[in-house]
């Protein structure tokens, strides 16, 4: 561990060891707490915090515990979030990792599915506590064999950032209710639901890009003894194409293609038959169309020349001295042939490649118990989740019906003894897709070989329908809950064939998860739980044209956890959960036999650790300290194994160890009244080990060939720093966040260490009336959150500097 991460574990041991007040405990890094809606009831002051210091949400009886966030409706209104993803990074140990562009970021491609809790995948999405992934999904089930860790959930697919009421971020096996799976965390996202008060909104902005978003809500209750609670919602928000910062030339610069539209509605209803019971149904329909561009071309090779060069040695072969043809092959990926992500422009800026989505989803709950001491809640939940996912990405770089073999012997026709510059050039002209800055030549291009893409001939569809049953009551000191869920995940591939008939393919798994917890209060001060999951998975079922199969799959296993609470005192806190880990493998592990030796891969297992402190100072300090260890004893990746028939390194998917760790420290401080600073540390390491025999590749930037801890981490910053400022004086707030990565490799990313600034300003005019500025990535950083090695360096930069202004209306 370096010197300055020495320093600062060393500096959070002292501040814990520290005499303090006492004073009520309160979590780090959670903004406006004073006050918040829970249900229908108005939260205040201390209720917004248990006894152990946890903020209390609609869910938070689940909870035991453990390093938790809560982003409320307030603070999303205050920052005027875009969506949820700008939301939930502000949370410390939260990464999103993207290719910069919202078609991209929303794709369903799952190397776009890059949420991360304290540096692992593995996380589990939740609508009011409902998982709303599909084990058969097609966007994780084909690349699992590959080592995906993806959730395969697009978080801002799911419903629009104006009904969200709440957002929990629970780090670690802190919330094993959840499930198994969940080593990274849970983020739970909670709905709002009508009030006692009709009340409206209007909100409208606009800025940077031409982008523009509108957003109504309209919420309240009938006059009825046991009322009927109404929540509406709709949204659009649209821009035309996004600009980027160029890491290599510091240019900012137009990514063609990237524009994008997308629409939600939203619906809630909640009726209370008494104290005891209620009834509840809610909708989300949420589509888009966003543009495809698949990565931000590189400025230092964006020129004519180089772009001959790029798309000649794609497209042809190579070029020896003279321009004479060497050989048949092409090169491909940036490496060989750098720039060669420019060749995307034809793509996105070309041929207006897009990807859309469209989703409904449907929720009835009846709730037949209630315990309002403690909160615990028995009810029967139907479900009901459709996605549809399609695009098109279309490109000619030759003509259409001509390969790279036709042209070569067309070129060593032409210029059997090499061709000069100016014939290189006129020929190139002739024969391949021009230099996309030159847009009438790309115009009469993309015209000459079929037009724009138009709709497409294939798509997927995922349907997800299931039942929960809970019952959950309180018995003396116990807290019981037990929880048994079926769910039935499909997945249909169809395409309309040449002829216009359409075939459909499917695969299919049942599951059914079981869960018993029990909060036990030994006394005032110390809670321990502990928790058996139950989990089938069926075997995958594919069903096509060509007779139906059974695919592997089928597992049944028993997961315990335990997870315990101790108060020192009035101002301290300590917790500690341990949970045993299974992450079922998915439909693309079981066609086919991995790894150069055809071993198939078994299910994800292991364990995970998680233990931390919190302390509360004086009525302005709080600090907050979490430490978490997984050790993987059968964890996938894809890794280069030596293939010794071959004499050479493949790379292959493997079971291997995996050992990772994350540290974090939050430090929130009431300056005064109107000031509050939230001050955030994030570490996290894996070490992953091959098994049974195998030798990694040396050359791989490993220690040893062993320890592939290098080639792992190199792909996310080690260190992590948040400060997020806010300052609030009568009419004016303001806000500014700022997220400092450093230790980012240079075979991955662009700089070691990149400084973001996003910074907000609310002015109301009156109760009714607020005036709002945003300015994301406000110094116009040049930055990337991911690396794709095919593409290179700084191929994914992410947006530059944006600034939205718009108006709240109230009525």
């Amino acid at each position: 561990m370096r010197r300055h991460q020495r320093l600062v574990i060393m500096v959070a041991m002292y501040l814990i060891g520290m005499a303090g007040n006492y004073h009520p405990v309160e979590a780090a890094f959670d903004e406006n707490l004073t006050e918040y809606s829970l249900g229908t009831v108005v939260v205040t002051a201390d209720q917004t915090k248990n006894k152990f210091g946890d903020t209390v949400t609609e869910q938070s009886y689940y909870r035991t515990g453990g390093d938790v966030k809560v982003i409320t409706s307030e603070e999303i209104e205050k920052r005027h979030y875009a969506d949820l993803t700008e939301a939930i990074k502000r949370v410390p140990g939260v990464t999103f990792q993207n290719p910069g562009y919202r078609g991209g970021e929303y794709g369903h491609q799952f190397y776009n599915n890059g949420v991360s809790i304290n540096g692992d995948t593995r996380v589990v999405i939740l609508v009011d506590g409902r998982r709303v992934d599909n084990a058969a999904s097609a966007r994780i089930s084909s690349s699992s064999a590959s080592g995906s860790k993806s959730t395969g959930v697009n978080i801002d697919q799911l419903i629009n950032i104006n009904s969200v009421d709440k957002i929990e971020v629970i780090k670690g096996p802190g919330a094993s209710v959840y499930g198994s799976d969940a080593l990274g965390g849970v983020i739970n996202i909670i709905t709002k639901k009508g009030g006692n008060e009709n009340l409206g909104t209007i909100d409208v902005s606009t800025g940077s890009w031409n982008r523009h978003n509108y957003s109504f809500s309209y919420s309240g209750s009938t006059d009825a003894e046991n009322p009927l609670r109404y929540y509406v919602a709709g949204m659009r928000s649209m821009s035309q194409d996004t600009k980027y910062r160029d890491s290599g030339t510091g240019e900012t610069a137009t990514l063609g293609g990237s524009k994008w539209r997308e629409d939600g509605v939203n619906l809630r209803l909640d009726k209370d038959l008494n104290e005891k019971q209620s009834i509840k149904f809610s909708y989300t329909y949420k589509a888009g169309k966003d543009g495809y561009p698949i990565s931000t071309p590189s400025r230092k090779y964006w020129n004519l020349n180089d772009w001959n060069r790029i798309i000649f040695n794609a497209a042809v072969g190579q070029l020896g001295e003279g321009n004479v043809l060497v050989g048949n092959s092409t090169l491909a990926g940036d490496v060989k042939n750098p720039g060669y992500h420019n060749l995307y422009a034809l793509d996105g800026a070309g041929y207006n490649s897009y990807s859309k989505f469209k989703r409904n989803d449907y929720e009835f709950m009846f709730m037949f118990d209630r315990d309002e001491e403690n909160g615990l809640e028995s009810f029967v939940r139907l479900y009901n989740q459709e996605y549809r996912y399609e695009g098109r990405d279309l490109y000619y770089w030759r003509k259409p019906g001509v390969t790279a073999a036709d042209l070569r012997d067309a070129y060593r026709l032409a210029f059997p003894g090499g061709a000069s510059d100016e014939q290189l050039r006129d020929w190139i002209s002739q024969n391949l897709a021009p230099f996309p800055g030159n847009k009438e030549a790309l115009d009469k291009w993309v015209e000459e070989t079929g037009g724009k893409a138009g709709e497409p001939r294939s798509w997927n569809e995922e349907k997800n329908r299931g039942i929960q049953l809970q019952y959950a009551k309180a018995f003396g000191k116990h807290e019981m809950i037990g929880s048994v869920t079926y769910d039935n995940a499909k997945n249909y591939s169809k395409r309309i064939e040449r002829d216009n008939s359409l075939t459909t393919s499917r695969v299919e798994r049942k599951s059914i998860y079981g869960y018993v917890q029990d909060k036990i209060h030994v006394n005032d001060n110390f809670d321990i739980t502990p928790a058996l999951r139950f989990a089938h998975y069926s075997d995958y079922k594919r069903e096509s044209a060509n007779g139906n199969t059974n695919m592997k799959g089928n597992t049944n296993a028993i997961t315990p956890a335990v997870n315990l609470e101790y108060l020192f005192n009035d101002n301290s806190t300590l917790y500690f959960g341990w949970t045993n880990i299974l992450r079922p493998l998915r439909s693309g592990d079981y066609t086919a036999t991995s790894g150069i030796y055809k071993t198939a891969l078994d299910n994800e297992k292991g364990n995970a650790w998680t233990v931390g402190y919190s302390k509360t100072f004086n009525e302005k300090t709080t600090v907050g300290v979490n430490y978490d260890y997984t050790n993987m004893s059968n964890a996938i990746a894809k890794l280069p194994i030596y293939d010794e028939p071959n004499d050479k390194f493949t790379s292959t998917a493997v079971n291997a160890k995996e050992v990772k760790q994350s540290f974090n420290i939050t430090v929130d401080h009431q300056v005064n009244d109107n000031l509050r600073i939230g001050l955030a540390y994030s570490y996290m390491k894996d070490r992953w080990d091959a098994k049974g025999g195998y030798t990694l590749d040396p050359s791989w930037g490993y220690n040893d060939s062993t320890d592939i801890n290098l080639g792992i981490n190199n792909l996310r910053p080690k260190n992590h720093y948040t400060m997020n400022v806010s300052y609030e004086r009568s009419k004016l707030y303001t806000g500014l966040l700022a997220n400092w990565y450093t230790g980012a490799s240079r075979t991955a990313f662009s700089s070691n260490s990149f400084l973001i600034l996003d910074w907000n300003l609310n002015y109301s005019f009156n109760e009714d009336i607020t005036a709002y500025v945003t300015v994301t990535n406000l110094t116009n950083k040049a930055y990337e959150t991911s690396y794709n090695a095919w593409n290179g360096i700084g191929s994914a930069a992410m947006p530059a500097r944006q600034i939205m202004v718009g108006t709240r209306y109230t009525f």
